[in-house]
């Protein structure tokens, strides 16, 4: 049986390459709702296309950079100061064999959480405002923000447990 590392391992790869799929394809809406922007004159409908195109794509870049931030900092946070045992809770020794799948459900939820939710940011922004690329995207941003929900409720709850367990 493959060990915990491995399957996160798995997930964060997809994560990284969703993450840099989200970036890229919204830079390139960002950049083509400026020219949009700028080349389009008097033309109002089209200027407020591009507008909102130019909008939704830095609002996508700022939650794709935002959150990755934010769970950095909560992993920080919960480990930076020696509180949790070394590589918790991906490879941290466990109680039982449940504890192991548990903590690999953990970090894949995580991962392909925030690979939902920057692929959803990404195609939110660039979508029209009734489009179904903006509908799958806010679909994804909720997905994504659900999965990383459970697996921060998921490891904030082992965290308690395992204060209270030691008092």
């Amino acid at each position: 049986m493959p060990s915990v590392s491995a399957f996160v391992d798995i997930a964060f790869r997809l994560y990284v390459v969703a993450e840099l799929t989200a970036r890229y394809l919204a830079l390139c809406a960002l950049v083509v709702g400026i020219i949009g922007y700028w080349t389009a004159g008097a033309n109002t409908r089209r200027s407020t296309r591009f507008r909102g195109m130019v909008i939704g794509s830095c609002a996508a870049l700022v939650a794709i950079f935002g959150l990755g931030s934010f769970y950095d900092l909560v992993g920080y946070v919960m480990a930076g100061s020696n509180f949790l045992p070394p590589r918790w809770p991906y490879e941290a020794g466990g109680a039982g064999d449940l504890l192991p799948l548990a903590q690999a459900a953990s970090g894949m939820l995580s991962f392909l959480g925030l690979a939902c939710f920057s692929l959803g940011a990404a195609l939110w922004g660039a979508g029209g405002p009734t489009g179904q690329t903006r509908s799958r995207g806010y679909r994804g941003v909720m997905y994504g923000l659900t999965m990383i929900s459970v697996s921060m409720g998921g490891t904030l709850f082992t965290v308690f447990a395992t204060v209270f367990a030691s008092v």
